[in-house]
């Protein structure tokens, strides 16, 4: 049995304990937390609780919640494919539009022969044979031996047609000839087609005159005959061929020879113009030179 003495002692030890704790929790700033306890000890203690139930709330959500995050996200990924077709569309409007501003640009500045924009509507296959089909035909005026060309230099010349579309045989085939003029020395000579790439032969300069790499081969003009093949055509005077990127020339010989390269990529061509007001003249009382034709 505990003696007096012991219960004395016990009580004070436990007053002592108990005025430690109240002054810790006085210094610490929690006596408001425990004089809530004292007076509303359940609601104190769901308080202390609540921040653990809502962790496990979310660990038990947590399957829905990444669900949602994923759906939200297929979601904008679709938005963003949206956005970026709509920015693909917006630069092929882009495109388009810049080709239609040089076309008209190289149009109006080009105002001493008339011309109809056409489209390109179909390319030749066959290799040995380089031409385009365009969806212009006689019903727009345009018939065979009319030149074509675009902002970027001479395309070709109308070889067939139909009421609503024409073959344009293009300058680097190898059936293709036009009269040229270099654009320094003023030489003329017969431009051909070599049939790949966009290269072409210039032929027949004259070996005195004065052939520079980068001049420019002008069509000139003039009317050409030629009896090995290539058919040669007749084109307005002054429409950019190519440049020269290469010449030769040998001393035993009476003529040279250039390489002349196009502006135009023929691969990628899709719109042109066709120059419906050309030939002007008629010389076909001239053609027969014997006047057989009289």
């Amino acid at each position: 049995m505990p003696t007096q003495s012991n219960v004395r002692l016990g009580l004070i030890i436990s007053l002592v304990g108990i005025a430690v704790f109240l002054f810790i929790v006085d210094t610490t700033g929690n006596t408001p937390g425990l004089l809530s306890l004292v007076r509303d000890p359940i609601s104190t203690v769901n308080s202390w609780l609540a921040p653990s139930a809502d962790t496990v709330s979310d660990v038990l959500a947590a399957p829905a919640n990444v669900q949602l995050a994923i759906e939200e996200i297929e979601k904008l990924q679709g938005q963003v494919a949206q956005l970026q077709r709509e920015n693909q569309v917006l630069r092929e409007n882009e495109g388009e539009l810049e080709v239609l501003r040089r076309l008209f640009d190289y149009a109006t500045d080009s105002p001493e022969n008339q011309r109809i924009l056409a489209d390109v509507i179909g390319r030749e296959t066959n290799p040995l044979f380089r031409s385009i089909l365009i969806n212009r035909g006689t019903n727009d005026g345009v018939q065979v031996g009319m030149p074509v060309d675009s902002d970027q230099g001479l395309v070709g010349q109308v070889f067939r047609t139909t009421p609503d579309s024409a073959m344009v045989i293009l300058v680097i085939d190898n059936a293709s000839g036009v009269p040229g003029r270099l654009s320094s020395s003023r030489a003329t000579g017969l431009v051909h087609g070599t049939g790949s790439g966009q290269g072409m032969e210039m032929d027949w300069i004259p070996l005195e005159a004065n052939v520079e790499i980068g001049d420019v081969v002008l069509t000139s003009g003039l009317i050409g005959q030629f009896d090995q093949g290539i058919l040669v055509g007749r084109f307005p005077r002054g429409l950019v061929i190519g440049r020269v990127t290469e010449v030769e020339r040998s001393d035993a010989d009476i003529l040279q020879r250039a390489i002349v390269q196009s502006e135009v990529n023929f691969s990628d061509l899709e719109r042109i113009f066709v120059i419906t007001d050309f030939p002007k003249d008629d010389i076909t009382p001239f053609e027969d030179p014997l006047g057989q034709n009289q």
